[in-house]
């Protein structure tokens, strides 16, 4: 009887577990009709929405209670209809994004979620309809979407519409099985912070970096934008994340260096954020990891770039415009943003700033021909929207080229990842001996 009471017990705890567990998306689909084209998002439960218009591209957001996400076929369907593509993912803490591409303006007719009573799923579901651009540009403006039926959670069925799957990649993502390398933040670590803190903050950086270093990691991409697609769908945001770990672990283990973090884990950073959270908190080195795809899948090596007016050749101006998408991506409005974000005046004042960027790419070429192919004229230079911190010597490493299949096999191998972070570990090394000896001489 006891042992009866104790398993009583167990399960009796492990019932609020259950309850706690977040709402999942299972299925994501685009149907289309002559007048209708309908998003159907069937969740495992009910949960709050609400949607917004974005411009220049057309793009259609939803955002949702935080949700895990089990939809087959990977991170990214293939739209039809109006819509040309639909992207998913943890927007920030407690915001899941749904980023609908539109191919000409367009307006929610109709947006409802019904079912999630019981164990039935819930289905939401929104059917775009034609408008003109004029009446598009308005909503944007006034943060309209048009007409919007309540949520309910009853038992009726969705609107039958003509519904069929978008095409999807097929395959299991080998980086989302990664084991998360180095260890967790704790009380001890800097934080990012923002708003009445950000001066806190700031003032105790300022203090503590007497003592040390203090360098921030930066882990492109993440949440809803998924970066570069490789084969197998593999992601650049969880390739990114796990060296950018791996790193953090072996810069502490120096105990020469205060280590942050953009992210820790799935969320999506908009650009202007990353470089800010060097700033607030007075760092000495910023570094953004990438992995690169091109059309070519023979294109292999690492490369390394610094910010400048011009781009150093036609292949950084490229990836320099691709990368400054990634707010684009993740449905970010960009058109209230200052002009330090989008067009940063590279002045006499930063000319220190991008020497000692330069000096520490050096170094960082230097450390990594060891430990994995580079390109030809690995330190490049462009107008990356992530480098433009202008008091914080910041780069960005491309890793490799995700879209090689060589290239790819390594960059999600945890033992090459452990080599990136050591090799780069090294050459921080360097530029902070460097330094040192330039303060004394």
């Amino acid at each position: 009887m006891p042992a009866i009471r104790h398993l009583f017990a167990i399960l009796f705890l492990l019932l609020p577990v259950a309850a706690l567990a977040k709402p999942a998306v299972t299925e994501a689909r685009i149907g289309v009709t002559s007048t209708v084209t309908r998003i159907e998002l069937q969740v495992s439960s009910a949960v709050k929405f609400h949607t917004f218009y974005l411009a220049n591209p057309y793009r259609l957001v939803v955002d949702l209670d935080e949700v895990d996400w089990k939809v087959r076929g990977g991170q990214k369907l293939q739209g039809s209809g109006w819509v040309s593509g639909m992207r998913y993912g943890l927007f920030k803490p407690g915001t899941s994004r749904v980023v609908l591409d539109l191919t000409k303006p367009a307006r929610i007719g109709r947006s409802s979620l019904e079912g999630g009573s019981g164990s039935k799923p819930a289905v939401l579901g929104i059917d775009l309809e034609a408008t003109t651009e004029a009446d598009f540009l308005s909503a944007v403006k006034g943060g309209k979407t048009g007409p919007v039926i309540a949520a309910k959670t009853t038992d009726k069925p969705a609107m039958t519409v003509a519904i069929r799957d978008g095409d999807k990649e097929k395959g299991v993502d080998p980086a989302d099985a990664l084991a998360p390398v180095g260890d967790q933040p704790s009380a001890s670590d800097p934080v990012a912070t923002t708003g009445k803190t950000a001066e806190k903050t700031r003032t105790a950086a300022k203090k503590s970096k007497v003592l040390k270093p203090l360098v921030v990691i930066d882990p492109g991409h993440g949440g809803v934008d998924p970066g570069a697609l490789g084969a197998n769908s593999v992601k650049e945001k969880n390739i990114t994340l796990a060296v950018a770990k791996a790193l953090k672990k072996e810069l502490q283990s120096t105990g020469r260096y205060r280590v942050m973090m953009t992210r820790d884990s799935d969320v999506y950073i908009p650009l202007r954020d990353r470089f800010k959270v060097a700033r607030d908190n007075g760092a000495d080195l910023f570094i953004s990891l990438h992995a690169d795809s091109h059309n070519d899948p023979l294109m292999r090596g690492a490369s390394v770039y610094t910010l400048s007016e011009t781009a150093s050749d036609s292949e950084a101006a490229a990836l320099a415009a691709q990368e400054n998408k990634s707010d684009i991506i993740a449905g970010v409005d960009l058109s209230k943003q200052s002009g330090m974000v989008t067009d940063i005046l590279i002045d006499l004042a930063q000319r220190d700033t991008i020497n000692l960027s330069s000096r520490f790419a050096t170094d960082l070429v230097g450390e990594l021909k060891a430990d994995t192919l580079l390109l030809e004229h690995t330190h490049r230079s462009a107008g990356f929207a992530v480098l433009k911190a202008p008091d914080v010597p910041s780069v960005l490493l491309e890793m490799g080229y995700i879209s090689s299949i060589k290239d790819q096999a390594l960059l999600v191998n945890k033992g090459h990842q452990a080599q990136l972070a050591k090799a780069i570990r090294r050459a921080i090394d360097d530029f902070f001996d460097w330094h040192e000896l330039v303060k004394r001489s």
